[in-house]
């Protein structure tokens, strides 16, 4: 029997009592109900009245007395700290650990008749914790650096203390009792589930043993809500961007030209593009051309999306007539990067290819580009920093990246 009885443990039996109580007098309601109804001629009237009110309280009383008791123990009460199986199980399904820091946290801590104490939860990058306190019946979030290292020797010695651990205990080092000292704990409960601690709770007092023992079983429950939480963040996380993923290849798959352009006599080759790559040409009011070639450093769903963002604002400005330069399209670029806030490295290389005179401008970042001659492979034609003027001849001129060609530029009107 339990010699410690919380609030919201007196107002969950409270709602039990009064919910058992109702049933009952509604099926007292209905007896005298069945009483009345039923012909007087019949012989055994109060047995087939007793009958039915025996079938129907099995078959409709109880479901609904589970229900709204369930309910009304959600309502007002956590269901993490609920015995009711329908209760715990509704927890479950919900993930729901803000429930878990709001109402189990305040309750765990009066549990131990501790006036302070600290919770904290495993983020979702499965790495640091976020912490809380707990003191005067006031509940504040804290920053995770100005409590529990996610590195910390504490959180491997607790997660072999499945019943909690306590301060001084003989199997303690210099390092952990400071950690205790820090957390302002004598006593730490850990959640575990399958082998990973999802959190802890540290409080000012030592339980006692009989209360140690729920404690114990209310923390198994504490660590499945937050791995469930974190769970279907990750599952939500990745639909997300597997339909955004989806989108933009559609998108990108649709805008792309599906062959260089000729511009003038200068004939364009596309010799090799990779994912994580654009490389997009765009064909001015006077016939000149436009090439942007953008490599980011990362290749995965969200730098899809930023290359996508990075093509539209691209076409949008060709439509508008916005881009009159080689110096705007580059500019262009790197203010988008920016507005994304893309903090990765990325290479760029921004050019144009005039129709009438056959002359290439072009303008990089990064230190991976070339332009060189075919015959002469050795000489970069290209630097960073100013804008690199070239008129293709009798051989062909290359773009490469990182020692590999990307585009071909040759002029068709002289013969080798």
């Amino acid at each position: 029997m339990k010699t410690y009885f919380s609030d919201l443990r007196l107002i969950s039996s409270a709602i039990t009592v009064a919910v058992r109580l109702l049933s009952v007098f509604v099926i007292l309601g209905l007896y005298e109900l069945s009483i009345y109804i039923l012909p007087k001629e019949i012989e055994f009237v109060s047995e087939i009245a007793v009958l039915t009110c025996l079938v129907f309280g099995v078959f409709g009383i109880l479901p609904i007395q589970e229900k709204i008791s369930g309910f009304l123990k959600s309502t007002f009460v956590s269901e993490y700290l609920s015995d009711d199986p329908g209760s715990s199980r509704l927890a479950h399904r919900r993930f729901d650990s803000e429930g878990l820091i709001k109402n189990v946290f305040p309750e765990l801590v009066r549990l131990t008749n501790s006036n302070f104490g600290k919770l904290a939860i495993l983020k979702n990058d499965l790495v640091h914790y976020e912490l809380y306190t707990y003191a005067h019946k006031k509940q504040r979030k804290v920053n995770t650096f100005e409590g529990i290292n996610p590195r910390a020797a504490l959180l491997t010695y607790i997660l072999n203390k499945r019943s909690g651990a306590m301060i001084g205990e003989p199997d303690q080092n210099k390092i952990i009792n400071e950690d205790f000292v820090s957390l302002r704990a004598n006593f730490i409960l850990p959640f575990v589930f399958r082998e990973k601690l999802f959190g802890f709770l540290a409080v000012s007092n030592i339980p006692k043993d009989n209360v140690r023992h729920e404690l114990g079983f209310l923390a198994g429950k504490c660590a499945l809500a937050v791995h469930n939480q974190i769970l279907s963040s990750q599952i939500a996380e990745n639909k997300k961007y597997r339909k955004e993923l989806e989108n933009a290849g559609k998108i990108r798959k649709f805008l792309e030209s599906p062959e260089p352009p000729m511009v003038g006599d200068i004939k364009i080759d596309l010799l090799s593009r990779e994912p994580g790559e654009l490389l997009e040409f765009f064909q001015s009011p006077s016939g000149d051309f436009y090439f942007v070639f953008l490599r980011l450093s990362v290749t995965n769903a969200v730098s899809v999306l930023a290359l996508c963002y990075i093509l539209g604002t691209l076409y949008s400005s060709r439509l508008n007539g916005e881009s009159k330069n080689v110096l705007q399209i580059k500019s262009l670029v790197e203010d988008n990067l920016k507005e994304i806030s893309w903090t990765e490295r990325y290479d760029l290389a921004a050019g144009m290819v005039e129709k009438e005179t056959g002359k290439i401008s072009l303008r990089f970042v990064g230190k991976k580009f070339k332009l060189f001659d075919a015959s002469k492979p050795d000489r970069n034609l290209a630097s960073i920093g100013w804008e690199n003027i070239e008129t293709p001849g009798k051989d062909a001129l290359f773009l490469t990246w990182n020692d590999r060609n990307i585009i071909s530029f040759q002029h068709l009107g002289i013969q080798p």
